[in-house]
């Protein structure tokens, strides 16, 4: 039987770097590959509070989840002036970024988005018909972005800039000037302006593209709990827009998005901001370790309080295959559009003791084969 899938589908290639590799990490294996909280979840957050909903796992999640959004907007108060209507409740990132996709995106729509960018996002833009023109962060720069490049890219035919701020995989992050600059000019020709803010939670609060929501109503954030706040496994994100968009986002942001268990687990590790404060100086504390200790490897542009970082080598090696040798997981380059093998991302992880001896090795197997 022939399979008669979308145009847009057939032939297309598919970037990501989620993969099976087994349900179990080899004991001696230094994980440093997907973008987790290295400190794990809040300790307020109990395996009781979440035994807890077993008893009423049977009924339908609390569709729309008003005291959820209601938390989400307290917690940013003091930075934006959110109400519940702004906000939809989504399956972790992922499912907010195809839902706007879904809504906004159709074939001949074009989206213009940085390369490297987190590559299921230009995937998706693809798979709904889109053709994606990208600014490169070119790697002579340190894979700096380059803001008045993206800005001149910008035209009127695009459906939406896309963002990943901070970057994934470089881990670096624009300022609130240069999204305010990238928003100004975009709203000048009518284009809507997509920030993911994935790994949001590891930047101050008032960093956040959500502070512009009044201002700019050509903005959409997306942002999730999978990562700052350590709630991986249970897929929990949103979708924030201006009050202009309220009613597109009702309407077709989707139904039954978020499980109970995550809706229950939300409003605690909101209540914990001191966590996220631990958690960012100890992976800064980590990423500066790591990096100031290098000698060959090289590191893109970043942030020393994102977990993120892209490694490269100028040689023609495996980079991804030359970590895994020395038992460190990482992403490899070549499942980001814009870099390959010599290019691995790495997650900082908690303890960097073990990984930095590993690296000693690594940096020394590369300038051997110089």
């Amino acid at each position: 039987m022939e399979y008669r899938i979308r145009r847009a589908l057939q032939g297309m290639v598919r970037h990501s770097y989620l993969k099976d590799e087994g349900t179990a990490l080899e004991k001696d294996i230094i994980d440093c590959s997907l973008g987790i909280n290295p400190c794990g979840v809040t300790p307020k957050l109990t395996k009781d509070m979440y035994a807890a909903t077993f008893d009423i796992l049977a009924s339908y999640p609390a569709h729309p989840y008003v005291e959820t959004r209601r938390h989400i907007c307290e917690y940013f108060s003091d930075v934006a002036s959110l109400d519940v209507g702004q906000l939809s409740m989504q399956n972790g990132s992922m499912s907010a970024l195809r839902a706007v996709n879904s809504i906004f995106l159709e074939d001949g729509t074009r989206v213009l988005a940085p390369q490297p960018c987190f590559s299921s996002y230009t995937t998706d833009a693809r798979a709904c018909g889109a053709e994606v023109d990208v600014v490169p962060l070119r790697e002579e720069d340190h894979f700096a972005f380059p803001v008045e490049e993206y800005v001149a890219a910008i035209r009127e035919d695009h459906r939406l800039a896309y963002l990943d701020n901070p970057n994934n995989p470089t881990g670096q992050a624009l300022s609130i000037a240069d999204l305010r600059r990238i928003l100004t000019a975009a709203r000048e020709k009518g284009v809507l302006v997509l920030v993911d803010e994935a790994y949001g939670d590891f930047l101050d609060k008032s960093e956040s593209a959500l502070s512009l929501l009044d201002e700019f109503d050509n903005l959409i954030v997306t942002r999730t709990f999978s990562k700052g706040f350590g709630l991986g496994a249970l897929r929990a994100g949103y979708i924030a827009v201006p009050k202009a968009m309220a009613d597109i986002l009702e309407a077709f942001g989707g139904e039954m998005n978020l499980t109970t268990p995550a809706a229950a687990m939300i409003p605690v590790v909101l209540s914990d901001p001191a966590f996220l404060a631990y958690s960012r100086d100890l992976i800064a504390q980590n990423n500066q370790k790591l990096i100031s200790g290098l000698q060959v490897l090289k590191t893109s542009a970043t942030r020393d309080d994102v977990p993120i970082t892209l490694f490269y080598t100028d040689q023609d090696v495996d980079l991804g295959a030359l970590f895994w040798k020395y038992g460190i997981r990482v992403e490899n380059g070549v499942d980001f559009e814009g870099i390959g093998k010599r290019h691995v991302r790495l997650r900082v992880p908690q303890d960097i003791t073990e990984l930095a001896r590993r690296l000693e090795r690594i940096e020394a197997e590369l300038q051997t084969a110089r």
